[in-house]
């Protein structure tokens, strides 16, 4: 996540506020990085007392040379899952990590853990979430790509952008986010497509300003 340069006389902080930076105080983002160590049941008590004030997303964010063995981390990323309300995954992560082709099954039984959405992005694909009011799909927005490092985090913080502008970040919305109806959630899916293709269309881990979008 970015964060906004303390203002100067020729920037405006209108106008260079970073998507996802809205409603901070209200959600926790989360990445899985390392394989599971001994006691690392702790690590999940702080995510538990955040869920008293905030929106807790999670991305597993697979990374098998690091991880290790795909059934040495999906216990712990199913614990991580059930103590969050939005959960992202790229089709690749979950392929990984449950050996199968029937990702969407698997994205969608993610729900059955406690999380009101769960979002998989499909690359070339599109993006696709579930929700309570059923399964929602969007078509990629293309460009050129030149560097994909840091899709996934602007997709991520780009879901957290369009949840927060339609006021359904925080505990005390957590009733409000399960019951997202499906359009607002496919205008949240293309909030999060928008970003992440303007990352990918230029080098480096360079996600968009929200000025960038208008």
């Amino acid at each position: 996540m970015r964060t906004a340069p303390r203002p100067t006389p020729s920037t405006s902080p209108g106008t260079r506020t970073p998507p996802g930076a809205r409603g901070a105080g209200r959600r926790a983002h989360l990445l899985h990085r390392r394989r599971a160590r001994a006691g690392g049941h702790d690590a999940l008590r702080p995510r538990a007392r955040a869920r008293g004030s905030s929106t807790i997303s999670y991305d597993p964010n697979a990374r098998p040379t690091l991880m290790g063995a795909p059934e040495d981390v999906r216990a712990r990323i199913e614990e991580n899952i059930a103590l969050s309300d939005v959960v992202k995954a790229s089709d690749e992560d979950v392929a990984w990590l449950y050996g199968t082709e029937d990702v969407e099954d698997v994205a969608a039984s993610w729900r059955d853990l406690g999380p009101s959405l769960t979002v998989l992005t499909r690359g070339g694909d599109g993006a696709v979430a579930f929700s309570a009011s059923g399964r929602v799909q969007v078509a990629p927005v293309r460009v050129e790509v030149v560097d994909t490092v840091g899709a996934g985090d602007t997709f991520s913080a780009g879901i957290l952008d369009a949840l927060a502008d339609k006021g359904l970040l925080g505990a005390d919305r957590r009733e409000m986010l399960a019951a997202i109806p499906s359009d607002d959630l496919a205008t949240v899916l293309r909030r999060a497509a928008a970003l992440s293709a303007i990352t990918v269309s230029r080098a480096g881990a360079n996600p968009p300003w929200s000025h960038e979008l208008t």
